[in-house]
């Protein structure tokens, strides 16, 4: 029991990017690809850039071939998107998001959703109206695709290329979590695209729970075993019960190890994990919990939020915590990486 709550523990917070779905639309077919240990490719006709329809047939597809949709790439036409290649030879880098950002409001309005990549000393910036961005995202989000990446091929990759070349590149983007990316600003990959207080209290609640059910079962099989005058068949019977139990405790051990790492404080009310430092200064967008380290990704307003955020983590969750990485996002936000060791 316990062994199967840890699994799907892990796979609850890991990233599985062993399956994803590109998709891309030449204006008579569109071309699927399928990216797992090969690249797999389909074909269909379809006669206008009407995005639902567009949607609808490439769900059709992946059902029928039994393809998960749980990480999906769609690649624009240039004439779909404002495109634009730019010389910044001599632009600092740290001035990108802010450039981008504003010739992106020019272009498409406020609240444009933007992207960008560096190639070769020149910027290849995209952007197209909010409007039409959210109409894409549910147009496929209506047919169970989760729509995790959207983005046009830049300039200097679009000479000589096939329909499919396209479909690999935005299934790439999708794997790498790479620019250029019209959905970078709209989270991570994860289906919890924010993880509050509240939830993580309820994560670290379930382990609780699940503990507290293994060593009541435990106790209950050593009762029946030191009360029991049985026969030697049902005394087998109740030793393999133990050890599966046994089994369950192995387990357990594993999970108060890590416990033990965590500073629990009596005050239940403050919420006894992660949600209870989080708050409105800082949004995390990932937490990985592997057997040896911790590693919490989120967004925050400036790099002084990051630095009290990892305070508190430190002070108040586990001391060995560090600022792994950390770097500005296209719309000013500070993205960072917190890890710590077991």
């Amino acid at each position: 029991m316990m062994r199967n709550f840890l699994t799907r523990l892990k796979k609850f917070f890991r990233e599985d990017l062993s399956e994803i779905i590109g998709a891309y639309f030449d204006g008579e077919k569109i071309f699927i690809a399928r990216l797992t240990e090969k690249f797999e490719t389909v074909e269909v006709d379809a006669d206008s850039f009407e995005i639902e329809r567009l949607a609808e047939q490439i769900s059709i597809v992946c059902n029928q071939k039994g393809w998960k949709t749980s990480l999906v790439g769609f690649c624009l036409r240039e004439e779909e998107t404002v495109t634009y290649l730019f010389e910044v030879s001599n632009v600092p880098e740290k001035e990108f998001p802010a450039l981008v950002k504003s010739w992106a409001i020019a272009q498409a309005g406020k609240d444009a959703p933007f992207s960008f990549v560096k190639v070769d000393g020149e910027l290849w910036m995209e952007t197209l109206p909010r409007t039409k961005l959210e109409e894409i995202c549910a147009a496929f989000k209506k047919f169970n695709l989760n729509l995790c990446a959207l983005s046009v091929m830049p300039a200097h990759l679009l000479d000589k290329i096939s329909p499919f070349d396209r479909t690999e590149f935005i299934t790439e983007i999708v794997r790498n979590k790479k620019a250029p990316n019209l959905l970078s600003a709209r989270g991570s990959l994860w289906n919890w695209k924010r993880i509050s207080p509240a939830t993580a209290a309820i994560f670290f609640i379930a382990m609780l729970i699940g503990s507290a059910q293994v060593l009541w079962d435990y106790r209950t099989a050593l009762n029946k075993l030191d009360a029991a005058k049985i026969s030697i068949d049902e005394l087998g019977e109740e030793l393999a019960l133990k050890k599966n139990i046994d089994d369950n405790i192995a387990e357990l051990h594993k999970i108060n190890r890590f416990a033990a790492q965590i500073d629990v404080k009596q005050n239940f009310n403050l919420l006894i994990n992660l949600g209870k430092i989080a708050g409105g200064d800082v949004s995390l967008t990932k937490i990985r919990v592997e057997e040896n380290f911790l590693e919490l990704e989120g967004v925050a307003q400036n790099s002084d939020v990051v630095k009290n955020y990892l305070s508190r983590v430190k002070n108040s969750v586990i001391n060995s915590a560090r600022l792994e990485s950390s770097a500005e996002h296209e719309d000013g936000e500070i993205v960072f990486v917190i890890r710590a060791a077991f």
